[in-house]
C-alpha cells in the first residue's frame, strides 16, 4: 500500500484537550492542523468558534468533544452540548459513551444517546462515539460496536486518551463487529509519542480510517520526509 502525503494526513484527527490551554494555544493548534491538512481538529466546546475561525475555507473538520472525558453527564446535557457545538460551527462530533450504563446493560439509554447523536449530526456533521475500551469486556465491545453500526454512527472510537490504551485484540473486535458499511473505525488513546510505522500498520492491517493524536502534524511531517526520500510503503 502506498499513500500520498495528502492521503496519509486525512487519516488523522488532531486533538488538544489540555485544561491549561489558552486561546493562543488553541489558535496555534488549529493552524497546525490546517497546515498539515489533517481530517479534523478537536478541542473542547468552549474553543469551537476559535477553531472554526482558524479553519475557515479549509476542508479540515471543526471537531468538538461531548461529555469529555467521562461520558457520565445526563442525556439531556449531552444533547444540549451537541446542539450548541453545531451552532458554534462544529462539523465533527465525538461523544463519550456512558460506560457504566453499558456495563449495567442499560441498552435503552445507550440506544437513545446513539440515536440522538446521529439525528443531530445528520446532514451537517460527522458522528463519532468514544468507547473507552479499557473498561469493557470483549463481549461488551462487540455488542456496542453492533449497536453503533445499527444506529448509523459514522465512526466508532477506541478511547479518549485519558484512561487507557486499546489493545490490538480490542481494535480487531471492533473492526470485526462493524455491520454497517457506513461505520468506520477510529483509533485513539495511543501514546502521544505515537510512531509513524505504528500508524501505517494500523491503517494497512486493520483498515483503521482515522487515528486521533495530538502528534498528528508531526507524523504528517515525518511521512512527507519519508516519501521525499524515495521510500514507499
Amino acid at each position: 500500500m502506498t499513500l500520498s502525503v495528502a492521503e496519509y494526513a486525512k487519516h488523522f484527527d488532531m486533538a488538544l484537550h489540555l485544561q491549561s490551554s489558552t486561546e493562543k494555544d488553541i489558535r496555534e493548534h488549529a493552524q497546525g492542523a490546517r497546515d498539515a491538512n489533517v481530517a479534523a481538529c478537536y478541542t473542547n466546546s468552549y474553543w469551537t468558534p476559535v477553531v472554526a475561525e482558524v479553519l475557515a475555507g479549509s476542508d479540515v473538520h471543526v471537531g468538538t468533544a461531548i461529555s469529555f472525558p467521562y461520558g457520565a453527564t445526563s442525556t439531556a446535557m449531552k444533547f444540549a452540548e451537541i446542539d450548541e457545538g453545531l451552532e458554534l460551527g462544529a462539523t465533527a462530533v465525538d461523544m463519550v459513551l456512558n460506560i457504566g450504563a453499558l456495563r449495567d446493560k442499560n441498552y435503552a439509554l445507550v440506544e437513545k444517546e446513539l440515536a440522538g447523536l446521529v439525528e443531530r449530526c445528520q446532514g451537517g456533521a460527522i458522528s463519532k462515539l468514544i468507547y473507552e475500551v479499557c473498561f469493557l469486556s470483549d463481549e461488551e465491545i462487540a455488542t456496542l460496536t453492533k449497536m453503533c453500526s445499527d444506529a448509523g454512527i459514522d465512526y466508532v472510537k477506541t478511547a479518549t486518551g485519558s484512561e487507557g490504551f486499546p489493545t490490538e485484540a480490542q481494535v480487531k473486535i471492533m473492526r470485526d463487529n462493524i455491520t454497517n458499511p457506513k461505520t468506520k473505525l477510529k483509533v485513539s488513546g495511543v501514546p502521544r509519542t505515537f510512531a509513524m510505522p505504528a500508524s501505517l500498520w494500523l491503517i494497512e492491517k486493520y483498515g483503521v480510517s482515522l487515528i486521533g493524536t495530538r502528534s498528528a502534524a508531526k507524523l504528517v511531517k515525518q511521512y512527507a520526509e519519508y516519501v521525499d526520500n524515495g521510500m514507499t510503503v
